[in-house]
């Protein structure tokens, strides 16, 4: 089924409201001092964590994590320190042909966990070093495809999905080299991610089954580009919407 909406989804075409939307809370607007948040099309955000929850709300998250979610975060806790006991079988290989060379989407997925993992025991030895040298190696690869499937961009959308997380939930502990360096290598993803929207079938046929894991990433790292909007010129909003 083919729809009249070229390259990247409808959903991504809801940003152009988002400046109306402020101007029906010119109260709360006034409040906000520009210098001490993040401006993003029409909102701010407290830097880092930003895409599920904020910095603020950390701590009642480890609070729920021995409590109301304690089923779920046992499940984290279990992956978490599967992977610290045979760190070599779940971190990405260095090599990029090497990590080409198979289906990879796993990279991602287990990145993810592990990022919340490092956010929900904070004080687990060896827990944060092991995300931070796990994003060393993914952003060390010139690409996230698979090399027999270059057209498939769905073990991308594993790792932008899982990479711009982790970087969202550790940012307050990365190097500065690392946030800008992690950084671009988000916004190299995303901006693939946007030029593929146009050629490939995901990218305007809603029944497609890479549809909605291809889009959720490109929405993922994009948000988490734009909040670097001033300080890296090339913002989210300059992928989404090129001048002509």
């Amino acid at each position: 089924m083919r729809t009249h909406t070229r390259g990247a989804p409808t959903v991504f075409f809801i940003s152009l409201l988002w400046p109306l939307l402020a101007v029906l809370d010119v109260g709360a607007a006034a409040e906000v001092d520009p210098s001490e948040e993040i401006p993003f099309m029409g909102g701010n955000y407290n830097g880092h964590p930003m895409l599920y929850f904020s910095r603020g709300e950390v701590e009642e998250l480890q609070y729920a994590a021995g409590g109301t979610h304690s089923d779920m975060a046992r499940r984290i806790r279990e992956a978490g320190e599967t992977m610290l006991e045979r760190p070599e079988l779940y971190l990405p290989p260095w090599s990029p042909a090497e990590f080409s060379a198979r289906w990879n989407e796993l990279y991602g997925n287990n990145l993810g966990v592990l990022s919340m993992f490092c956010l929900l025991y904070p004080h687990r030895a060896g827990a944060l070093n092991l995300a931070k040298d796990y994003m060393e190696r993914m952003a060390a690869q010139p690409s996230w495809l698979v090399k027999d499937a270059p057209w498939d961009e769905v073990p991308l959308a594993h790792s932008l999905v899982g990479f711009a997380t982790a970087y969202d939930f550790l940012y307050e502990f990365l190097n500065k080299g690392q946030q800008e360096r992690f950084l671009q290598v988000i916004g190299n993803a995303s901006r693939l991610m946007y030029e593929k929207s146009y050629v490939r079938g995901w990218g305007f046929q809603y029944l497609h089954n890479h549809q909605p894991t291809n889009c959720v990433a490109l929405l993922t790292g994009s948000l988490v580009y734009m909040t670097q909007g001033q300080c890296l010129p090339s913002g989210l909003h300059m992928l989404l919407f090129p001048a002509g």
